[in-house]
C-alpha cells in the first residue's frame, strides 16, 4: 500500500506491505505530532477513495486511543451491510441477543410481518425465553396461525449455519452465509453506486475475518465476535472536538488541515481500475488530477478548531 503525507509545505512518501502496516503508521505519526505540540488531533486528515477504506484506521485508531470522527459517511460497524451480516454471525453463535435476531429474520425478505413478530415476542416474554427460542417453537404458538409456516425456513437456515460451525473457518462460514440470503446479488442486481459501497465494505469485513483467523491459534466464531465487540460498541467520541477526520477523497471537497495522509495509492484503487483499463487517455488524467486536488487541502497553518466540522 502506498500513501502521500502532506505537512503544511512538504509533501512526503511511504510505501507499505499491507494496509494495516499504512494504517498503523498513521496512528503512530499522528499520535507523535499531537504529543510533541506540532498538531492537534483536529488538524490531521485521512482522505482515501472508497469508504470501506475506513476499516483499518478505525480499528488502529481505537486501540491507539486517538479521537476521530468520519465526514460523509458512517463508522465501518455502523453500516446497514455490516450490521446485518454480523447480526447472522450472532444468531449462528448464540442467538441471545433478540435485536440481531430481529434484525435479519426477513433479510432477504422473507414476508414475517411486524405482527407476528409481536406475537412471538410476546411468547418469548410469557414463557421467559429468548427471541430465537419462540421462534423455534412456532408451531407451538397458537396466535401465529399459519404465519408459523414463514418462520420456519429462517430456523432451519440459522440451525444448518450451526451446523457447520464447528467443521467450516469463520470466513467459509461467512461466504455461506452471503450466497446462501443472496445477500451481494441483490446488491448486484441494484447495480447503483450506493450499492457498489455497500459490496466493498462486505469485501472489507471478509478481509477482516479472515485477518482474524490469520492472526489466531485457534480461530472462532465467538473469538471474531468478541474481537469485533471491542471497536464495534466503542461511540465515536462524542462531545469532543478535537479529533482526526476521516473521509472519503470526494467528502473532502473544499476542506483544509494543516496535514492531510492520502491513503490506498496503489493501482486498482486510486488510480481506479476502470481508468487504468480505459481506452480514453483523460481518464487517468482525471485521477491525476483528483490527487493533486487532494494534496491541496492542506492549510499553511493549524485551523480554527472552534469551527464544527
Amino acid at each position: 500500500s502506498e500513501m502521500c503525507i502532506r505537512d503544511r509545505k512538504k509533501i512526503g512518501f511511504k510505501q507499505f506491505e499491507t494496509g494495516y502496516e499504512e494504517a498503523e503508521y498513521v496512528a503512530k505519526d499522528i499520535n507523535a505530532c499531537v504529543k510533541d505540540g506540532r498538531y492537534h488531533y483536529g488538524d490531521c486528515a485521512v482522505l482515501y477513495r472508497t469508504n470501506a477504506q475506513s476499516r483499518l484506521f478505525e480499528e488502529k485508531f481505537i486501540v491507539s486511543n486517538i479521537p476521530y470522527k468520519i465526514v460523509g459517511g458512517v463508522n465501518f460497524y455502523a453500516r446497514k451491510e455490516i450490521k446485518d451480516l454480523l447480526a447472522y454471525l450472532k444468531t449462528i453463535d448464540n442467538a441471545r441477543d433478540d435485536l440481531a435476531v430481529r434484525r435479519i429474520i426477513n433479510v432477504p425478505k422473507r414476508g414475517i410481518g411486524a405482527t407476528t413478530l409481536n406475537r412471538v415476542a410476546d411468547y418469548a416474554a410469557t414463557a421467559d425465553i429468548s427471541f430465537y427460542n419462540a421462534l423455534k417453537m412456532a408451531d407451538d404458538i397458537p396466535t401465529l396461525g399459519k404465519s408459523a409456516a414463514k418462520i420456519k425456513p429462517f430456523v432451519n437456515f440459522i440451525q444448518v449455519m450451526r451446523s457447520k460451525v464447528e467443521i467450516i473457518s469463520v470466513s467459509e462460514l461467512l461466504q455461506e452465509i452471503i450466497d446462501e440470503t443472496g445477500y451481494v446479488k441483490e446488491l448486484e442486481a441494484e447495480d447503483t453506486e450506493e450499492a457498489k459501497a455497500r459490496i466493498e465494505n462486505i469485501d472489507e469485513l471478509i478481509s477482516k475475518v479472515v485477518a482474524y483467523e490469520e492472526g489466531e491459534e485457534h480461530p472462532t466464531l465467538s473469538g471474531f465476535l468478541e474481537e469485533v465487540a471491542l471497536v464495534a460498541d466503542i461511540d465515536s467520541y462524542e462531545g469532543n472536538t478535537d479529533y482526526v477526520v476521516l473521509m472519503t477523497i470526494h467528502s473532502a471537497k473544499g476542506l483544509e488541515f494543516p496535514k492531510v495522509y492520502l491513503c490506498g495509492m496503489e493501482d486498482g484503487l486510486f488510480p481506479g481500475y476502470m481508468s487504468i483499463t480505459s481506452d480514453d487517455p483523460t481518464d487517468l488524467e482525471e485521477e491525476r488530477r483528483l490527487c493533486y486536488v487532494c494534496l491541496l487541502y492542506t492549510s499553511p497553518s493549524p485551523r480554527d478548531r472552534s469551527v464544527s466540522r
